[in-house]
């Protein structure tokens, strides 16, 4: 995902020929992300963890043509049909993270989750650190410079199908009893997803903390490309920049699960809301985008969503009925997506008429909102989910 999200932005601008509209390109795979998030839990409820997530990564795959395709012919509305069914390999990742969850138990699920998501810190970092050869990849064969990106991601997205088709066995849910290959199958919809949500409000707790460390993040990376190329910074330094930023994403993500284990899940996505502010405030005085304020700031955005995630994710596996945890995974990361698919569209129009420090504020908003929701429950109801 990550190496292609470096050029999206940046391709979508050379295509249309303004930045006004370049958050499309990172709308496009939100929605695409969004729409599998629920799509892929009903799937995953009837059929088990494995298909479900190879289904998604060789959807993304076929997205991933579609959008060179797009791209180099500079056709936009390919280029987006493209760029919405490659975000389903966003869903899909989104998904793996509760396949550590289903066989964990409450003192160890934190760190379970955390160590799926740090295992994704490989391809996290060194895929904005693969754009540029990348480029010559796609050069190399007679394309646009952007265009290689996506060729590669293709490769990765079936390696990574491969891989669980072949390792991913015995499927997470049939070994935790949590799907009955044999039995009725139950409704893993949006609507089932939902209802258990709103069941349960440390649950609507978990889903405000998925959407809004979700958002906050998508909205100021989305746009850091333009920014730095606004001020002459070369597409290298805008990748190494975005590998910063994912090393704190997932790098750090097992000290995140041990920290939701030890101290508590609400604690986390409080602590997750106070890292979002610091980094909002860095990026909001990063006005001709220096590196002493770039780097440690989309770093520290990627920590806190790091933080936000996880405890979010383990809070939600624990906040609801295990019937309903699948239908409850995939209606939370539906609206984590949509939602910040809303947001990244918007953020396009927040920086080309007010700039990237006031995007930045957008930020400092919602990540504050996040923090009163959270302290507020904090001191409303007991602690769960710790460790011994």
């Amino acid at each position: 995902m990550t190496i292609a999200f470096v050029v999206v932005s940046l391709l979508t601008k050379e295509i249309l020929g303004s930045s006004t509209w370049a958050g499309i390109a990172s709308a496009a795979i939100t929605v695409g992300t969004a729409l599998s998030s629920s799509a892929l839990s009903s799937y995953m409820n009837r059929r088990g963890r494995r298909p479900g997530l190879v289904v998604g990564y060789m959807v993304a795959a076929a997205g991933g043509l579609i959008a060179a395709f797009g791209g180099q012919a500079a056709l936009i509305v390919a280029y987006l049909v493209g760029l919405v069914l490659f975000g389903v390999g966003q869903g899909s990742t989104g998904l793996a993270r509760y396949a550590a969850a289903d066989l964990a138990n409450d003192k160890d699920r934190g760190k379970a989750i955390g160590y799926v998501v740090f295992a994704s810190t490989i391809g996290a970092v060194g895929g904005p650190a693969l754009s540029g050869p990348a480029a010559r990849f796609g050069e190399w064969f007679g394309y646009g410079p952007y265009i290689g990106s996506h060729l590669v991601s293709v490769g990765f997205f079936v390696l990574a199908g491969l891989l669980l088709f072949v390792g991913l066995r015995p499927d997470p849910l049939v070994a935790s009893g949590k799907l009955d290959v044999e039995g009725p199958k139950r409704d893993g919809g949006f609507g089932a997803g939902m209802q258990a949500i709103r069941s349960h409000p440390l649950a609507m707790l978990a889903l405000v903390g998925l959407v809004i460390s979700q958002a906050v993040m998508v909205m100021v990376m989305a746009m850091t490309p333009l920014h730095m190329e606004a001020h002459g910074k070369s597409v290298g330094l805008v990748g190494w920049v975005l590998s910063a930023h994912t090393a704190g994403m997932f790098a750090f993500a097992p000290l995140a699960g041990w920290f939701a284990d030890r101290y508590g899940r609400i604690e986390s996505i409080v602590l997750s809301a106070m890292v979002l502010i610091v980094a909002t405030v860095m990026t909001a005085f990063a006005h001709e985008a220096p590196s002493n304020l770039m780097f440690p700031g989309l770093y520290l955005l990627g920590l806190g969503w790091s933080f936000g995630t996880v405890g979010s994710s383990a809070l939600l596996t624990e906040a609801v009925d295990g019937r309903e945890e699948v239908a409850a995974q995939g209606a939370a990361d539906l609206i984590k997506s949509f939602v910040s698919g809303a947001g990244a569209l918007a953020s396009g129009f927040i920086f080309t008429m007010a700039g990237f420090p006031i995007l930045s504020m957008v930020g400092i908003v919602g990540s504050g909102l996040l923090l009163v929701a959270a302290f507020t429950r904090l001191r409303l109801r007991p602690r769960i989910g710790l460790a011994p």
